[in-house]
């Protein structure tokens, strides 16, 4: 048997392999003589040698085999896909194969031995792309629930909005939340003072501010991402990210005013999660003043380029034209 458990949403994509790990031992392995991971403890190459030795041998006082190779198919070269698949498919029927693959899953699906792979029988797929909307809503819920807590949505809304699809730090700050909370309902007023936002979350939180005009909120969101390390060119970069983003959702709000956000996702090809934060951004915008500001950073990024203005000054500079 073959399982491919892959996917970019690296949390998931471990926690499946670890729960499928757990269940083969409680059922087939109580004694942990019929398991191997490779890589193995201290190296970082995959040695087909030893891989196929393992798939390939008859389980030890036992039913079953496990073996689990992590990124195989991402690191494979096309000309030594025929061995890999020649040595796989000659593993017993006694044996389950892991392939454990951090790639996003259209990518991976393209590689050659994971198509090749495909083709046999006893094959089983988990794709596990990363979460966004309604999706990682769910689930965040879900993870409050299991650990005993409760949450109420508009507390949700401002969690999923802090983290975003960061599953690993999604997970800890719920751990957080609900040991604070101990048996009372998580609100928003524990989530904001509790959980780190994510830098992406802190472009959103700085653009929404900047587009109510809260000059206080600005100006602290920024201060607080250069407390953190967070370099000037980056965020500047990040904040011309946006704008172009803004722009394209205000032109297509002008024209076309009652515009959702599947048409405003698909219009620019961003998630409907993000697509719903940009629809409500642009509406305190004009299309002129978003045009000046790319313009502005477009002249500030060949200036900084030749030393004439700097990235900290050129981020604050920006920042005051949207909030004119």
């Amino acid at each position: 048997m073959l399982i491919f458990i892959y996917g970019d949403d690296t949390f998931r994509v471990q926690e499946k392999v670890m729960t499928m790990k757990k269940a083969f031992a409680e059922k087939f392995d109580a004694n942990g003589m019929n398991l191997d991971i490779f890589p193995e403890d201290g190296k970082t190459k995959l040695e087909i040698g030893n891989i196929l030795q393992s798939a390939c041998s008859f389980p030890f006082l036992g039913e079953k085999r496990m073996v689990i190779v992590k990124e195989l198919i991402a690191s494979t070269k096309s000309a030594d896909v025929k061995d890999w698949e020649q040595g796989l498919v000659r593993a017993p029927e006694s044996t389950i194969v892991i392939l454990w693959e951090t790639l996003e899953p259209k990518a991976l699906e393209k590689k050659p031995l994971f198509k090749v792979l495909s083709e046999h029988s006893e094959v089983h797929f988990y794709p596990l792309p990363e979460l966004i909307g309604n999706e990682l809503i769910l689930w965040a819920q879900k993870r409050v629930n299991n650990l005993g807590g409760s949450i109420d949505q508009s507390a949700l809304q401002v969690l999923v909005g802090r983290v975003g699809s960061d599953l690993w730090q999604m997970s800890a700050e719920i751990e957080k939340l609900v040991s604070y909370a101990s048996k009372s309902p998580i609100d928003s007023k524990m989530v904001e003072e509790l959980v780190c936002a994510s830098f992406e979350g802190q472009i959103f939180a700085l653009v929404d501010a900047v587009s109510k005009k809260n000059i206080k909120d600005a100006l602290k969101l920024l201060r607080e991402e250069r407390w953190s390390g967070a370099n000037d060119f980056y965020l500047l970069s990040m904040l011309a990210r946006q704008v172009r983003l803004l722009l394209g959702a205000r032109s297509y709000l002008d024209m076309n005013p009652g515009a959702i956000k599947g048409e405003l996702a698909s219009e620019l090809g961003v998630h409907p999660f993000v697509a719903s934060k940009i629809l409500v951004q642009a509406k305190g915008f004009t299309f002129e003043n978003l045009k000046d500001t790319y313009n502005l950073l477009f002249r500030y990024d060949g200036m900084m380029k030749t030393g004439r203005i700097d990235a900290d000054l050129a981020v604050d500079l920006v920042a005051v034209d949207l909030m004119k």
